[in-house]
């Protein structure tokens, strides 16, 4: 299967799945060229059914259609979904790692107290920054990656940390106001929606039903 998937599918597309697939995280482990392997099987099966009842050129749209929208639901549409987790469950976390900071802890002490998920990478052989930087690659959103990066480059060049990740834990504390309103003013918009497809049809069958009514008794009538 990987040998095929070399072949038909470019360097390029093979790296950005990865990449996506990575910002699962540890509780993922999906086969990236078995992914690619039934993607390209599939693919040649609707391909060959499209073909039975449509054009050779729609069965290649309906195909490239295929593709695009298989990407985005199986990766971006869930790594979309796990951004807005994570930066919400981010906020206690960084709020945590900040108090303990300001403890008088370092960062690797200060990590190992908020959170042990970073040890299995230390114990096997990593330093800190290095643990971070294979951290960024596992989550999917940038905010928290500029505080993992922020907090690497304090690490080294002894910034000050607890202005940077309060600075940071701000930030994420306003974006998520912000998108909470956003959903609320789209939320009349949504409701006006809702009115013209379901309310105003019913009102309008109401009105207009008893006149309807009388205009079948007055033709039954007439028939009569």
């Amino acid at each position: 299967m990987k040998n095929l998937v070399n072949k038909i599918y470019t360097k390029e597309t093979i790296a950005r799945i990865k990449k996506k697939n990575k910002q699962f995280g540890v509780e993922h482990n999906y086969d990236v060229d078995l992914i690619l392997g039934n993607h390209l099987i599939i693919s040649i099966f609707i391909f060959i059914i499209a073909l039975i009842d449509t054009t050779l050129l729609k069965s290649i749209l309906i195909v490239i259609a295929y593709f695009f929208l298989a990407e985005y639901f199986f990766f971006d549409y869930r790594l979309a979904k796990r951004r807005k987790k994570l930066e919400k469950q981010s906020t206690f976390f960084f709020q945590i790692l900040s108090l303990t900071l300001e403890s008088g802890n370092n960062l690797k002490n200060s990590i190992d107290l908020t959170c042990k998920n970073m040890d299995n990478d230390m114990t096997l052989g990593k330093s800190l920054n290095e643990s971070l930087d294979d951290l960024k690659t596992r989550i999917p959103s940038d905010t928290i990656n500029n505080i993992i990066l922020n907090l690497m480059e304090s690490n080294i060049y002894g910034n000050n940390m607890i202005e940077s990740l309060n600075r940071e834990l701000d930030y994420i504390s306003d974006k998520i106001i912000l998108e909470a309103k956003g959903k609320i003013n789209k939320m009349p918009i949504k409701i006006s929606v809702v009115s013209v497809l379901i309310f105003i049809p019913l009102l309008m069958l109401i009105i207009i039903g008893p006149l309807i009514i009388k205009v079948i008794e007055s033709l039954n009538t007439v028939n009569f």
